[in-house]
């Protein structure tokens, strides 16, 4: 018979990996591999029995909430697609993505045209040029022929042929237009979808206090969980990607577990 395995002080070292499965057959719906931040909130709702003048006498526990709550440390569109209720977009050449896009163009020949990177899915109504700190300076519009205040774009076309003045050798042109990609990802999150219950599981690597040299996995499981849809984002370098999770009850089960921690021998 094998000894019993038996641990009490768990040492945390990091959260490796955070996964959202199926109900129906544990297929991955989302996950997460580079959680910051992680923590546990358990908390129990109760109701006091008073007396005549008001004085608590008993107090009795009615319900349990469990939420957990992270940060991944990157962005990560898969998290932001299912905060969402949605699914990430891949284009392909079959189902392109519409993607806007603001280039910036220098003049090197002003009686030439200028050609842009994407064939534009409209025609341009407006280009400008930039000026030394880079905010939009002079506007000018679109025309039937090219004139002192107007340029030419005609649809399907990547050429925009530039205005008779205004413009010189060595300024930058900015254009914003809206094409077709078949090299993108998008995101939505539409006002009809929210997020899908599923099973979180939280890997977490540790060590036993007695045993130092043995590296240890700890899993937390909320067999009922739901990701909510609240979530702040900062789109900065030092920002990171938050997310909460609550766990309901496994309702048909026999215990109504919540949560549930599992460390195991894996040697």
């Amino acid at each position: 018979m094998a000894a019993t395995y038996d641990i009490n002080n768990f040492v945390i070292d990091r959260a490796l990996r955070g996964m959202m499965l199926s109900q129906a057959d544990d297929s991955v719906l989302w996950s997460v591999n580079q959680v910051t931040n992680p923590a546990l909130n358990c908390s129990t709702e109760t109701e006091d029995a008073v007396d005549m003048l008001g004085t608590p006498v008993a107090t009795f526990d009615r319900a349990k909430t469990v939420e957990f709550s992270g940060e991944n440390a990157l962005f990560d569109l898969g998290l932001f697609a299912a905060q969402a209720g949605t699914t990430k977009e891949i284009a392909t050449s079959d189902k392109k993505i519409t993607t806007p896009i603001f280039e910036e163009i220098e003049v090197t020949d002003t009686s030439a045209k200028v050609t842009l990177k994407f064939e534009p899915i409209a025609q341009i109504k407006e280009i400008h040029v930039l000026k030394n700190d880079s905010t939009l300076g002079e506007r000018f519009t679109n025309g039937g022929e090219a004139s002192a205040t107007q340029f030419v774009h005609t649809a399907s076309s990547k050429e925009i042929t530039l205005p008779t003045s205004g413009i010189k050798k060595g300024d930058i042109i900015f254009v914003h237009y809206d094409y077709e990609s078949e090299a993108a990802v998008a995101v939505s999150n539409n006002a009809q979808n929210f997020p899908t219950a599923g099973k979180f599981v939280l890997e977490v690597l540790g060590y036993d206090i007695c045993d130092q040299a043995t590296k240890v996995h700890a899993y937390l499981i909320m067999e009922n969980a739901k990701l909510t849809g609240d979530y702040d984002l900062n789109f900065t370098t030092s920002g990171t990607h938050s997310f909460q999770i609550k766990a309901n009850q496994a309702y048909c089960t026999k215990d109504r577990r919540l949560v549930r921690l599992v460390i195991p021998k894996e040697d």
